[in-house]
This record gives C-alpha cells, sequence and structure tokens, in this order.
C-alpha cells in the first residue's frame, strides 16, 4: 500500500540573501521568518515558486525542479546556474521538498506519493499550465511514481530524468550488503531510500512500470555522466564499485529508459550532471508542450546486465579501539587500492605486510563521502605490485565507530572466476578456470555467505526480517558450487558471498560478490 502524507498549503519561499530568486506573492510573516530561518527548505511537502522571468514566455511549461537522494532544493540553486538559465529563458520555475529534506531518506513509492500531492498543487496554482519535471538522481524515479503509479501524468508533459538510477545501483547494494551494515547504521543511511535503490528491488520496479500504459503518456529524456573522478575522491571511489562507465554514483546503463531519449551522456560525475550549464543547453529546445504526443521507439540497452570480473573483497565491522583484518594477495596482482571507510577521519593506517612482523605507518588521504555513504570518511592506499600472501591492515579510535575495509585487485585472475546466475535470480554459481590446479587437478574453494531478507511490508522498519548464514566448501574446482536463495516471502534478498580458494600455484586468495535479488509474491525474482 502506498503511504501518503497530507502535504501543506502551498507555500513560497522568501528569504532576504535570496530576494532575486524567488517572488513573494503575499504568504504570511511567520512562514518567511521560518524560512529565512533555514527551516523551510528542511520541510517536506513544501513547495518554493520561483521569480517570475523578466520576459516569462507563456507558451513554456512550469518546470518542476525534484532533488535527489539526501538532497534539498538547494542543489538547484546553490552553485548550479541551473535556476538562473530557465529563468533567461522565460520558464516559470517550482522547486520541491520531499522527505530527503528533513534527512529522512525514504522510498520512492513514499517521496512519489508525496510528489503526486505537490503536482496537484502547483497545476492549480498556475491555471492548470502544462508542468515539465527535471528529476535529479532518486527524483526521477520518485517522479515515476507520481505520473504512473500515482496517476498524475496528465499534468506534466516531458520528464527529465537526471543521472536517475532506474536500474539501481551497486553502491545501494553495498549499502546494504552485511559487510556495511554497522557503518551504514552508525552514518544514518541504513535508511529506506537506499534500500529502495538495490538493483534487485529496481529491477522489480521496473517490471511493474514500465509495462503500464501511462509510461506512454509523457515524453522522457535521460542525461547521463560518465566520469568516476577526480581521483582519490568519492566519486572515484564509486567508480571502482561499479561495473562499466559510470558518474561514480549511477552507471550509464542505468540511466537509460527502454522508451526516453538519451540526449546525452558526457564526462561529467554525479555531482557534475545536474549543473545548469552542462544538462540546461540538452532539454532547453526539447520541453515544448506545442508538440503532440507520438508513439515512443523502444531502444535495447541488454548491456546492462554485463558484469564478469571479480575484483573487490569487503569487510566490515564495529569498532571500539583497535580494529583490524586480514587479507591475502595472490601472485602476479599488479596493482591493490585499499579504502579504510570508517564513520572516524584517519590520517594514517597500519599495514604489515607478507613475511614482515613490524607494523609500517601509512599516511593515507580521507575524502568525506557525500552520496550513498554520507559522512563516511574514505582512507585510499594504493600499492604497486604488492608482495603475495598474508597482510594485515588497522587503525585505532578513541571512539566507538564503525569500518568497512574494500580491496580491490588488479589482477588476471578477476576474469578467470565468475559469480552467475544459474538458470534465474533465484540461483547462483561460483565458476573457476584458473587451470589444472595440483597433482590432482583440484583447485579447493569455499564459499562463505549472508543473505539479509527484508520483507515488502518490513520496508518502513529494516530491523523486520532476518539473516541466513552457510557456506560452501569443495576440494575440487566447479563442484559444490551453487548457493540458492531461500525464498519464504516477497521482499529483497541482499546477498553478500566471501569467496576464498587457492590458485594453481598454491596462493590464497580472497574476493567478494554482493547481490541484490527481488522475490515477488509469485516467486518471481529480479
Amino acid at each position: 500500500m502506498l503511504f501518503k502524507k497530507k502535504v501543506p498549503i502551498l507555500t513560497v519561499v522568501v528569504t532576504l540573501f535570496m530576494t532575486l530568486l524567488f517572488q513573494t506573492v503575499g504568504f504570511s510573516r511567520s512562514l518567511f521568518e521560518e524560512t529565512f530561518n533555514g527551516e523551510g527548505i528542511n520541510n517536506p511537502g513544501t513547495i518554493h515558486i520561483g521569480t517570475l522571468p523578466a520576459k516569462p514566455d507563456p507558451n513554456k511549461p512550469v518546470l518542476v525542479f525534484v532533488q535527489g537522494l539526501t538532497n534539498n532544493s538547494t542543489i538547484w540553486y546553490e552553485e548550479n546556474n541551473m535556476y538562473s538559465l530557465a529563468q533567461q529563458q522565460g520558464f516559470e520555475t517550482t522547486f520541491v521538498e520531499l522527505y530527503d529534506s528533513a534527512g529522512t531518506p525514504k522510498s520512492y513509492w513514499d517521496n512519489g506519493a508525496l510528489l503526486a500531492d505537490q503536482l496537484e498543487q502547483i497545476s492549480e496554482y498556475f491555471g492548470g499550465k502544462k508542468l515539465v519535471i527535471v528529476g535529479y538522481s532518486k527524483g526521477g524515479v520518485d517522479a515515476q511514481v507520481a505520473l504512473i503509479h500515482e496517476g498524475k501524468h496528465h499534468l506534466v508533459s516531458d520528464v527529465v530524468t537526471i543521472g536517475s538510477p532506474h536500474w539501481g545501483s551497486e553502491l545501494a547494494d553495498l549499502a546494504n550488503s552485511s559487510s556495511l551494515g554497522w557503518l551504514a547504521a552508525l552514518i544514518g543511511q541504513d535508511n529506506e531510500g537506499t534500500q529502495s535503490l538495490q538493483t534487485g528491488v529496481m529491477n522489480h520496479f521496473r517490471a511493474m512500470t514500465d509495462s503500464k500504459w501511462q509510461v506512454q503518456q509523457n515524453r522522457y529524456y535521460s542525461i547521463a555522466g560518465n566520469r568516476a573522478g577526480p581521483f582519490f575522491s568519492n566519486y572515484w571511489f564509486g567508480g571502482t564499485i561499479i561495473p562499466g562507465a559510470s558518474d561514480g554514483v549511477v552507471s550509464v546503463a542505468s540511466t537509460r529508459l527502454p522508451y526516453a531519449e538519451e540526449l546525452a551522456v558526457r564526462n561529467w560525475n554525479h555531482g557534475e550532471v545536474r549543473h545548469g550549464s552542462n544538462a540546461f543547453p540538452l532539454f532547453n529546445n526539447k520541453v515544448q508542450i506545442s508538440k503532440p504526443m507520438e508513439a515512443v521507439a523502444l531502444h535495447d540497452f541488454s548491456e546492462r546486465t554485463n558484469q564478469e570480473e571479480l575484483d573487490l573483497l569487503v569487510r566490515g565491522g564495529a569498532q571500539d579501539g583497535f580494529a583490524e583484518e586480514t587479507f591475502y594477495v595472490e601472485n602476479d596482482v599488479k596493482k591493490i587500492t585499499i579504502n579504510w571507510m570508517s564513520a572516524t577521519e584517519f590520517d594514517s593506517v597500519e599495514l604489515i605486510r607478507p613475511g614482515k612482523k613490524e607494523r609500517k605507518t601509512y599516511n593515507v588521504k580521507s575524502v568525506q563521502d557525500t552520496e550513498f555513504f554520507q559522512g563516511a570518511w574514505h582512507h585510499v592506499l594504493e600499492i604497486d605490485n604488492p608482495k603475495k600472501g598474508e597482510w594485515k591492515i588497522r587503525t585505532h579510535t578513541e571512539e566507538k565507530s564503525a569500518y568497512a575495509l574494500l580491496v580491490s585487485f588488479d589482477s588476471k585472475l578477476n576474469k578467470q572466476i565468475k559469480f552467475k546466475e544459474d538458470g534465474n535470480k533465484k540461483n547462483w554459481k561460483y565458476v573457476a578456470d584458473i587451470g589444472p590446479g595440483n597433482s590432482r587437478g583440484n583447485t579447493p574453494f569455499t564459499l562463505f555467505y549472508d543473505i539479509h531478507f527484508v520483507p515488502e511490508k518490513g520496508n518502513a522498519n529494516k530491523k523486520i526480517g532476518h539473516r541466513m548464514r552457510d557456506y560452501r566448501q569443495s576440494k575440487r574446482n566447479n563442484e559444490n558450487n551453487q548457493i540458492v536463495i531461500p525464498y519464504s516471502e516477497e521482499g529483497s534478498y541482499n546477498m553478500t558471498v566471501d569467496i576464498e580458494g587457492v590458485t594453481p600455484t598454491g596462493d590464497r586468495f580472497q574476493r567478494t560478490v554482493i547481490k541484490s535479488v527481488y522475490i515477488d509474491d509469485k516467486g518471481n525474482a529480479y
């Protein structure tokens, strides 16, 4: 059942330092003072009406700007010229505040229901004039709920989605995995917003959305970035996790809808893609209400599912004092990239290399995340031609904290081992093609897996649900290598699989696979 909240009366944000940004239309002094104190942008349901352009074009629709995950409306006009460019071109504008504005990210179902009520109010305020939604990141998905599932498509002509994860984000899978559970909970990112953007959950959303006739009632456009940088930034970190080209938060493949016109894929990261100078010229001439609706040509984006290489190891837990992790590096690894994520900022980490006893302190650059792990610190260290064998890493903090260790391997082994679906997304198998093994032709391995299940009705409280833990072990390559998700009821299943094996030369290796699967009430897996 979709959750709806009564939306406050349509409001106008007027601040002394934004005199040129928003027009005054006679709302109460008390509201003015609340907004001046910064409370307006933190109130879900608030609608801001942009200042009337100097030369408004009556033939142009009203632009409705929709925020993304953990954002509020300021992303459109603070350090962003999107609003000013829209004004210069004669567009009337509005900006909405969804649940994320209050620091409580909700699923697209909740945000979409709230947005649907806001669209009704905006349409009434502008006398029924057609609207165009410009949705950033998750805001593009929220918009589809409002138009398709809440039935407000008739109020809108066009939808522009900018860096939107229409098929989910692997970072959401990671945020909801067992390895990062401690950290996500501590920094406040264990929320319904990230849970709803897991790839399996979003594949289910696409299946129940894209076949509806309401999809054909609006024109859709998409804009994407393919720059996961700058180096050592949180966008760079995201790019090391997400397969294929990405903006550091969302893959290019995930931004595509089969019925949307892709306006551009440019050299922008997830923060840059929403800038007015970048995105506005792409849709400025597209969003005209004078155009008749036409049949939508469907595009094939089947390459979206391609993901083969296994190059990552993930560990995590609580920290109170020292925290230490051990990991193994196989032979012929060209480089390892170590990322110690923590709720606490460090300026150094300690490492013990194979064959050594003393710890060596390494200075690390710390970068605070502003996206899926907002508030967490990345501490990154790169080591070329690392020695094979057992490595140890540790940090120390005087306060209670939580951490996650991510080690990526630049190794030929990445393409020789695979974890893929076996017939359907409820059945998975580990496959290794790494040579003849020992004298008996065996390459032993162990699969440790942890499946976190959240039922569909438990999304309002992620503590509802349960975890399933088990392992598979074999002394022979590709034997006893299957994992079956134990379907019990409808909901999301986040699976963390730790692979530990031995190469033909006797080197121990480790990798981690994180998969998100949604199973509906009929047992269909997505």
